[in-house]
């Protein structure tokens, strides 16, 4: 059963016996049901030759093991081939050679690659035929190649995936002018304004949710191309949802771009995996969508490093806007959530301290209503504290702040965590979670929110971030259980 709650409205005097007004809320009516959800993971450069194919040599399992975890958990996984699957001569007037052969196409399967964007400037290297040998090696895998074709017509085909009843489609379009366009011969799917905007608004009325990669913009600058940019506002303007960028071997910031759905472009997404040196060469960032019928429903930024050529995990940015607590991270929600209207109700007896919000609902999974509060109480002293001076762990009146579960029939202590440092000034619960609000503990004003994951014993908690906003619940992906969000942000 879902619960949500407001914010404290008062600071309580529990103890007193008296019957008071908190931010509680009593059982509300099911959220309305959200629709089914996919989970599309996006990343940039994937570069297999050269310094690279020693590494796949050896141990091709190795490569992508750092992340095989999030890519397993993705529905759809979608990167830019930099190399030619070939066993064909380097033919192209450019000196990086590139290429790499046909049988690495099975690490990029064994890691969970599902799509593989092939229009860039280095698709043909190994010439027209090294092209097709590309295409052979991607689909022999069971793996997906868009933008690149014996033909025109053959290279301007979308793929589409069916992911439990949402259509997610790709494009793919190469905006440097110098991979061969496909014409009558072998080629690429080449950035032809005209052209493609048609293609993209065809594919918009077709599929529930539309991916377009570009691989363009000035390599190694540091910031959003203007000439990316320029293509991410109009593929936007044509209904795609995701503007999935590369080819700069940097990253760039990612945008949401409104339109007649919130687009999320990321121009750059840098290298994956690649051989060139440098910090900023070797990090890559990994986009991952979760999107409905309607398009866009949140996402999330990650980062990696291959200093060694072996990609690992690093991060998960921080949220921009509204955000939800979902899959062990915080995500960007691009529209505002449906979440319940809560209602008030009394608490009185609270005898652990000064009550300043609490929420009633099943946050144990036993089926029965508890109480999550969040109090002060006099501070008391212990070594640990000691051999940290540098925080403060009392307010000025010389209280504590805590948080704490509890069975409402008596006020049975269920679970209560130690000093908080950042008092929790406001929550809700949700399915076995709650949503926070923080301030500190001699200034109201809110300076953080977090989310709190019951394990069974007590909670795991996710980062704070930083900012004003109000906890509320919602269904965001689809699987019938609320998750913490925090909206007004």
């Amino acid at each position: 059963m879902r619960f949500a709650t407001l914010l404290a409205i008062a600071l309580l005097c529990g103890s007193c016996g008296e019957i008071v007004e908190v931010g509680t809320t009593v059982a509300e009516p099911p959220l309305p049901a959200a629709g089914p959800t996919a989970r599309i993971l996006l990343v940039g450069d994937v570069m297999l030759g050269r310094g690279v194919s020693r590494v796949l040599a050896s141990d091709p399992g190795e490569v992508f093991a750092g992340v095989r975890h999030l890519l397993d958990g993705a529905d759809v996984v979608g990167g830019n081939l930099e190399s030619p699957l070939t066993t064909l001569p380097h033919v192209s007037d450019n000196e990086n050679q590139l290429e790499a052969t046909p049988e690495a196409a099975a690490a990029l399967a064994a890691a969970g690659f599902d799509v593989m964007a092939l229009p860039n400037n280095h698709s043909t290297d190994a010439g027209p035929a090294g092209l097709l040998d590309t295409i052979a090696a991607v689909t022999s895998t069971g793996m997906v190649a868009v933008g690149a074709g014996p033909n025109l017509e053959q290279a301007s085909l979308p793929a589409v995936v069916d992911i439990d009843g949402v259509t997610v489609g790709f494009l793919a379009f190469d905006a440097t002018g110098v991979g061969a366009p496909a014409g009558t011969e072998p080629g690429v799917a080449s950035w032809d304004e005209p052209l493609a905007l048609a293609s993209v608004e065809k594919l918009r009325r077709e599929v529930d949710v539309l991916v377009v990669s570009v691989h363009g913009g000035t390599e190694y600058l540091p910031i959003t191309d203007p000439g990316m940019a320029e293509i991410a506002n109009l593929l936007a303007a044509a209904g795609a949802d995701v503007v999935w960028g590369h080819g700069a071997h940097v990253i760039h910031p990612v945008q949401l771009i409104d339109g007649p759905r919130s687009t999320v472009a990321a121009t750059s997404l840098g290298n994956f995996l690649f051989d060139q040196s440098g910090p900023d060469r070797t990090t890559g960032a990994m986009l991952e969508i979760l999107a409905a019928s309607d398009g866009v429903v949140a996402y999330r930024v990650g980062i990696s490093e291959h200093p060694d050529r072996r990609v690992e995990f690093v991060e998960w940015l921080p949220p921009v806007g509204d955000a939800v607590w979902l899959h062990d991270s915080w995500w960007s929600l691009t529209l505002t959530p449906v979440v319940a209207t809560p209602a008030p109700v009394e608490i009185s007896g609270f005898r652990y301290g000064d009550l300043t919000a609490a929420a009633a609902g099943d946050i144990t999974g036993d089926g029965l209503s508890d109480i999550v509060a969040s109090f002060r109480r006099p501070h008391r002293q212990t070594p640990l504290m000691e051999l940290r001076p540098d925080v403060q762990w009392a307010d000025a009146s010389g209280r504590s702040a805590h948080l704490g579960v509890y069975d409402p029939d008596g006020w049975r202590e269920i679970w209560v965590a130690g000093t908080v440092v950042m008092p929790v000034a406001g929550l809700t619960i949700c399915d076995g979670a709650i949503a926070t609000v923080h301030d500190q503990l001699d200034d109201p004003t809110l300076v953080a929110a977090g989310a709190w994951d019951w394990n069974g014993f007590g909670f795991d908690t996710a980062p704070t971030i930083p900012g004003s906003g109000t906890p509320a619940c919602a269904d965001i992906d689809g699987d019938g259980s609320a998750e913490p969000v925090i909206v007004d942000r």
